[in-house]
């Protein structure tokens, strides 16, 4: 097929908390235009000391669409760059899709430099907009669009969300830079499935399934046979390491887990790494997936307070399935890394150690935690603005994303999130010198190298 008019994608990973610059909506998003036959190109932006470059790239490339995708802690490097576009090619047209647009579309009012935005699942509605846009037609009524109509969002009727995943193309590997967080990370990225049915009260799925007219965003699967194949074909291009599968819990569906496990387990020789919930974890799964290739599982812990973990955050779960979850993957010799969270509305100082202590009765191989950040669309993000609970002139800047608290804690109590922020492996594992010596490299200029090293010579 013949290449059509230049369709630029970019992507914004500035001060953001992990190295992965692989955003799979994006990278699906640039299958589908690209296999319509646009001239697509992907740029990836890591700092605002790259936007001059930037700039110089877009002018060279000559897109008449630039589309961004944003979580909120990118929207406003993305308000600026779709900005600066304005200045030199005002008749660019500028669109964003993602979390943030989708569980917060009111955010457009904010950005005059974007023409419009794009709500929910759009891969079908991004290209009937290609094709408008191409040829000189009002985009206007594309579903999934939103646009400011008389300095009011108007948001259009939304597609259905896509049943049949397999008919959409793999997400992008090449024009999309996939080597670069495979250099990154060390791990290959794959994603397998859409949705999580749960409704934890500071995640976007609640909202997201609000958004479809939905009570939950129950998760729908690719075939185990499109998946394995992905995985595949991305192994004759690219050398893995490890393969991390990013679906937000992995195999909730018996069936599909069985099969894919099974599959794996015959076809593909990589390691990898999954995501987990503990009431999915029992003797038969972990049993399961450490005999087809696993080797490392994330588990969300997020407090070991029974409060703040089932009446703020809305995860119905106990101490008790928490242990016992771990005690079962530590049973079949799975690496267990647990997630955690603090600087809650609500939460009190000895809540916080309610979570160190947990974490020392569970003993993960990793444990990690983040400050609260109150997201705006989520249903604890909006609680916390309509009671006045947020310094909102501190959580626009987003520098220090859940590396600091944006709520109106004192100031002696914030300091002490950061000290349990900065120490807490030295907390959760008092004893363990290991863990000590590598937060003292840390700090090291040997760090980087080490890190480095790890990465190109260690699966494990």
């Amino acid at each position: 097929m013949d290449c059509r008019m230049n369709v630029l994608f970019i992507y914004t990973n500035i001060n953001g908390l992990h190295d992965d610059s692989y955003a799979f909506g994006l990278a699906s998003i640039v299958s589908v235009a690209r296999d319509s036959g646009y001239n697509a190109k992907v740029i990836i932006v890591r700092g605002k000391s790259e936007y001059p470059k930037v700039l110089e790239e877009i002018i060279a490339f000559k897109p008449r669409v630039i589309g961004f995708t944003s979580v909120s802690s990118q929207f406003s490097f993305v308000k600026d760059i779709a900005g600066l576009v304005k200045e030199k090619i005002p008749d660019c047209i500028t669109v964003c899709g993602g979390v943030h647009p989708t569980i917060n579309p009111g955010c457009i009012l904010e950005a005059k430099c974007l023409d419009a935005i794009f709500v929910g699942e759009s891969e079908d509605s991004f290209v009937e907009f290609l094709n408008k846009a191409e040829r000189g037609q009002d985009y206007k009524d594309v579903d999934n669009l939103a646009y400011v109509l008389d300095a009011e969002v108007k948001i259009n009727k939304l597609k259905p969300l896509i049943a049949n995943l397999d008919r959409l193309p793999y997400p992008d590997k090449e024009i999309y830079p996939y080597a670069d967080t495979l250099k990154e990370t060390g791990h290959a990225p794959f994603l397998f499935s859409r949705g999580c049915p749960f409704l934890c009260s500071y995640c976007s799925n609640h909202m997201i399934a609000k958004r479809y007219g939905l009570l939950r965003n129950n998760p729908r699967y690719r075939s185990v046979q499109s998946c394995i194949a992905e995985i595949e074909e991305t192994v004759k291009k690219f050398d893995l390491k490890t393969i991390w599968i990013l679906d937000d819990i992995f195999g909730i569906d018996k069936k599909w887990r069985l099969e894919f496990c099974a599959e794996y387990k015959k076809r593909i020789k990589i390691k990898f790494i999954c995501i987990l919930r503990v009431d999915v974890i029992d003797d038969e799964f972990m049993r399961m997936l450490k005999d087809s290739g696993c080797f490392r599982i994330f588990i969300g812990i997020e407090s070991g307070n029974d409060f703040v973990r089932r009446t703020i955050m809305n995860r119905n779960m106990t101490n008790d399935q928490i242990i016992r979850a771990f005690r079962i993957a530590h049973k079949y010799g799975l690496q267990t890394n647990a997630i955690n969270m603090m600087g809650l509305p609500g939460e009190t100082e000895d809540m916080v150690w309610d979570t160190i202590k947990l974490n020392r009765i569970i003993k993960p191989t990793v444990s990690c935690v983040n400050i609260f950040y109150p997201y705006k669309g989520t249903k604890l993000g909006d609680q916390c603005f309509q009671q006045g609970l947020v310094n909102e002139s501190v959580y626009s800047d987003f520098s220090n994303e859940r590396r600091e608290s944006v709520l109106n804690f004192s100031p002696e109590y914030k300091k002490k999130l950061v000290y349990y922020l900065e120490n807490w492996e030295m907390l959760v594992y008092p004893f363990n010198f290991k863990k000590r010596l590598i937060k003292f490299l840390r700090k090291t200029f040997l760090w980087s190298y080490l890190r480095a090293f790890a990465r190109r010579f260690i699966t494990t």
